[in-house]
């Protein structure tokens, strides 16, 4: 639905939806009262006022809603990529207990992490999906539950090793469906029409000075245009401007060299 929009800078993006939304809306009502007489529109503002508070909580909290949901699927996504990093740095730091696969384990992990740094994320941000997602994550975990502990304590390692990956699994695969689902058309086509009626009423007062009217109206349409240009831009969370970047793993990597300094140093005593 807004895959158009994902394409421009944040200031630009800004000014084309919340500017053009405003003027479009400013510009529908000087026609309107060109076209209709003021006298006739001021004997009905009492009326007129009812039915544009009814309309404006309706559509305030439809809209409120679809943007608090959008929002915490933002920040629910954001959440998962450093929980997902930390399962992947779990597994990492048990790799040390496995001497004869932690070689093999760790070099994959690390190719693992850094495509999705350098190849997975900027895919994402086009809508795409790296196929290195899926086949180096199911090689890890088969290398992870063949491991081969010697006794009861490795047994236990290793299945918080599976747990960790299994774990990290179900986060990327809930990170490739948030990034492919949005909002549907036909919650767009809602939130767009009810930006147009909300506004539309506002047309039905009469106004002795038309600059108020039309500061009034701009207003208005400039709140709704906030709110829908927020929605817009998170409603895909790793894309676009206002997207979730690969932090986390750029800061899994970091761990990973931190845990090998540590055991070079355990290993030199």
């Amino acid at each position: 639905m807004i895959e158009w929009f994902e394409q421009f800078p944040l200031l630009p993006g800004a000014i084309l939806v919340i500017g053009g939304f405003v003027l479009l809306s400013i510009g529908m009502a000087r026609l309107t009262h060109s076209l209709a007489a003021t006298e006739v529109l001021r004997d009905h503002n009492d009326l007129a006022g009812f039915i544009f508070a009814v309309v404006g909580v309706i559509y305030a909290v439809l809209l409120g809603f679809i943007a608090i949901g959008v929002w915490e699927r933002y920040t629910g996504a954001e959440s998962r990529t450093y929980d997902e990093a930390a399962q992947l740095t779990i597994v990492y730091r048990y790799a040390g207990t496995f001497p004869e696969r932690r070689a093999e384990l760790r070099h994959d992990l690390r190719e693992y992490v850094g495509a999705i740094v350098e190849r997975v994320w900027p895919a994402m941000q086009r809508g795409k999906i790296a196929a290195i997602d899926d086949t180096q994550s199911e090689r890890l975990a088969t290398t992870v539950n063949g491991l081969a502990p010697k006794d009861f304590g490795h047994a236990n390692i290793q299945r918080a090793m599976i747990d960790a990956m299994s774990t990290a699994l179900v986060d990327r695969d809930e990170r490739l469906t948030e990034d492919a689902t949005g909002l549907n058309g036909i919650m767009w086509a809602i939130v767009i029409c009810g930006a147009f009626i909300t506004v539309g009423f506002s047309y039905l007062f009469g106004f002795k000075r038309s600059a108020l009217q039309s500061t009034m109206i701009g207003g208005l349409a400039l709140l709704i245009g906030l709110i829908i240009f927020l929605t817009m831009s998170l409603d895909y969370p790793y894309r676009g401007t206002i997207r979730v970047g690969p932090e986390a793993f750029e800061r899994a990597l970091g761990s990973f060299d931190t845990i090998d300094r540590a055991d070079a140093a355990n290993r030199a005593r």
